[in-house]
Formats: structure tokens, sequence, C-alpha cells
């Protein structure tokens, strides 16, 4: 099964995309912040990608981006946010792929493939 970091502050999305993605045969890891989510991957190096917002207390999205890519860790990023794609680009235009929190699940999902087009299983 491939591991899922998802990192959000809010604490009901972070639940919403594990309930979702567990049922997708994900692996769901979670961190309420950059740094919380910095010592995940520093413990689990095998997490395939990591569901980023832009916006957190204590260390950021795009900090916390900066360091998976100086750390080269493996892991696939996906933006997700609540601003405008166009916006999401502008801020982590590196990123993997790109999903704004309106755009629904099966969206997400659909992302998720484009991503890891291998799915859950490893």
């Amino acid at each position: 099964m491939r591991k899922v970091l998802i990192v959000d502050d809010e604490k009901k999305i972070r639940d919403i995309y594990k309930r979702f993605l567990s049922g997708e045969n994900f692996e769901v890891l979670e961190a309420g912040d950059g740094k919380e989510a910095s010592s995940l991957l520093a413990q689990h190096g095998d997490i395939a990608l990591i569901l980023l917002d832009i916006r957190m207390p204590v260390m950021n999205g795009p900090a916390l981006f900066n360091l998976i890519k100086l750390q080269k860790f493996p892991s696939k990023v996906i933006v997700t946010s609540v601003h405008p794609l166009d916006d999401q680009r502008r801020v982590l235009g590196g990123a993997d792929g790109f999903f704004d929190k309106s755009e629904g699940l099966d969206t997400l999902l659909t992302r998720i493939k484009r991503v890891l087009p291998e799915g859950p299983a490893r």
C-alpha cells in the first residue's frame, strides 16, 4: 500500500481526505503544519505523495516544499488549496499537481492518478 501524507492545518480537511484515500487503498499519514510534516518525511522515506496546503502556521507550504526539494525527497507533491489554480502555480510552480479544494474528491482522485498512475498499490 502506498503512503500519502496530508499536510493541512484544518483537521476537518485532513479527516475528509484521510477517510476518502483510505477507502482508495492508500496508507494515510497526516500533519497539521510543515514542521510536523518534515518530521514524518524524515521517519517515512517511502511516502509516495504529499497533499500540501499553502497557508499553515509554524511552517507554511512553500517553506516545506523548498525543504522537500532541497532534501531530494522522492515524494510527488500536489498542492491542495482554496486559492485558484493559477495562484497555486505562481506560488509553488514546481509541484507535480494542483487542486482547488472546491473541485471535490473525484477531481482530487483524478489528479492523484495523474501523478501516481500506478495507483495505491506498490
